[in-house]
This record gives C-alpha cells, sequence and structure tokens, in this order.
C-alpha cells in the first residue's frame, strides 16, 4: 500500500481522528511524520526518501534553535569556547549537519539550556519565560531581554519603577532590537500601559511603551516621562533658551507649560526617563 493510499483510509464514524488516517505536518513534527509514513511505505526506498526529507527539516529547524540559543555572541567566541572550528557551528546553524551526542551536550551547556530543548522537546521561549522571575530590572536570557510591564496606578507615592509588586509581567524582547537597533546596553528598562488621551492621536490608551529609565536629563528631546507635583506624565520635552524647559502633548487641547530652572528645588518635577519604543493596539 502506498503512502498515497494511506491517508485515504476510511474514517470510522465512532473514531472521528482514526490515527492511521492523520498525517503530521512535516514542517513542524518532521520525526513524527517520518515515523507515519515510514511505516506505511511500499519499501526500503520509499523509506529511505521520507527519512532524507524528514531530517532534512528536522537538521534546519535544529539549526534555528542553535541559532536563537546563540542570540548576540560571535560565532568565533563560541567556537573557541567550546573547541570546534567556527564553520562547524556555522554549519548546525543552516541545517547542514548535525551535532554527535558529546557536541550536542557540550553546546547546550554553553548556551545555558538543554539537548532537549535543543532538540525541540521543550519550546526555549516557554522554558525561559517560566524561568525569569518578575523585578523591577529587565532580565536578558540569551537573545531575549525580559523587560518589566508595571501598572503605574499601583505605584506608590514617589517610587515609580521601584515596587516589584506593580510588576504585572515580563515582557521578552530581541536582545539585538534593544542593544543595537536601540542602542540601549543596560537592564535599566520599563514598560508601561498609556493611560488617558494627551498623546493622541500618536498613542492611545490601552498602547504600551518602553522606556529606557537612564535617560533622565532630557539632554535628548523627545517624549519622556515625567513625574509633576505627584503624577506620572508621559510629554514631549524641549529645551528653550534661559534654562527653561518646555512640557507639551501631541494632543492639541492640552496646553504646553513651561519649567524654569530656578523654580524652588521644593516643587515636585523629575523626568523619569525616555520613551524609546511604543506598541499600538488596534481596537
Amino acid at each position: 500500500m502506498s503512502t498515497k493510499e494511506t491517508a485515504q483510509t476510511v474514517q470510522d464514524p465512532h473514531q472521528p481522528y482514526p490515527l492511521a488516517s492523520v498525517s503530521p505536518v512535516k514542517a513542524d513534527e518532521p520525526v513524527a511524520w517520518y515515523r507515519y509514513h515510514a511505516a506505511a511505505a511500499a519499501d526500503k526506498a520509499e523509506v529511505k526518501t521520507v527519512r532524507t526529507e524528514a531530517r532534512t527539516v528536522f537538521m534546519q529547524q535544529f539549526g534555528q534553535r542553535c541559532r536563537a540559543a546563540r542570540g548576540v555572541r560571535e560565532i568565533n567566541d563560541v567556537a573557541a569556547a567550546v573547541g570546534v572550528h567556527r564553520n562547524t557551528i556555522w554549519n548546525v546553524e543552516r541545517g547542514d549537519s548535525l551535532p554527535d551526542a558529546f557536541e550536542l551536550e557540550v553546546l547546550a551547556r554553553e548556551y545555558n539550556t538543554t539537548p532537549t530543548q535543543l532538540l525541540g522537546g521543550e519550546s526555549l521561549d516557554a522554558a525561559r519565560s517560566t524561568a525569569v522571575p518578575r523585578g523591577v530590572r529587565a532580565v536578558q536570557a540569551d537573545e531575549l531581554i525580559y523587560v518589566p510591564l508595571f501598572d503605574l496606578r499601583e505605584q506608590a507615592e514617589g517610587a515609580a519603577f521601584t515596587d516589584a509588586d506593580s510588576v504585572l509581567a515580563m515582557r521578552p524582547f530581541d536582545a539585538q532590537f534593544i542593544r543595537y537597533d536601540l542602542g540601549i546596553a543596560h537592564d535599566d528598562l520599563a514598560m508601561f500601559g498609556v493611560v488617558g488621551t494627551s498623546m493622541e492621536p500618536w498613542l492611545h490608551a490601552r498602547d504600551s511603551v518602553l522606556a529606557d529609565l537612564r535617560d533622565r536629563d532630557a539632554l535628548t528631546e523627545g517624549v519622556h516621562l515625567i513625574r509633576l507635583d505627584g503624577a506620572l506624565l508621559m510629554k514631549k520635552l524641549q529645551r528653550l533658551p534661559g534654562k527653561i524647559l518646555r512640557v507639551s502633548s501631541y494632543n492639541a487641547a492640552y496646553e504646553p507649560f513651561d519649567i524654569q530652572g530656578h523654580e524652588s528645588a521644593d516643587r515636585d518635577f523629575a523626568v523619569l526617563g525616555r520613551v524609546r519604543w511604543a506598541g499600538v493596539t488596534f481596537n
């Protein structure tokens, strides 16, 4: 019986999804796909063909997981650490070769993961997300950086981004995006949801933004999170002559105002960070 004929097995009305009629998708489950078709193959030549196809897909997926596990590290650094030529790492990541059991164990330990995860037995992202505890600072785990998402409504007065109880979740970002695209080399990052309409039409309520908490001096003009008289506000900041800081909104209904450099030190005003990224929610 050919593979094609096997896939046309008559369905038992009392067994909605009979095992013999369900063919795993090769791109998703190459091993299961191979075992299914190998069992139904007409001869050894057909077994060899389906094995080659499944193995090719498996090698590509394994290479992708190894590339993700390597993250921002250079291939030369990994090759030197595990004692192989850089082409060995390169060929694995391209899906052209598979390591033996010893090399697999060495690679897994170098990448701070397990052979099972590299082989696809457990999602790397799922394993890491459960291992990253909630905290007030971002945490890098290989190729991902988990940024705390704060509920600013739950912040204690004067304690913005320092209250771990107000962290709703740790949101993952690609490490290369944070380190290279945004140029942020530290982990003092925070996410929070937009509240109100002062930044419309640029941002709306329920959108999320990511802020660099070390960019507090407003030397770089842009959108910042500020504290003013006990309230947390997201505003555009512009430096004017005479040590004047103009604070404005995108929504024209909100009047701009100025902060004078000579104002009383008792005035509750501070720049808490600069917004570097925003995620827009479509209703």
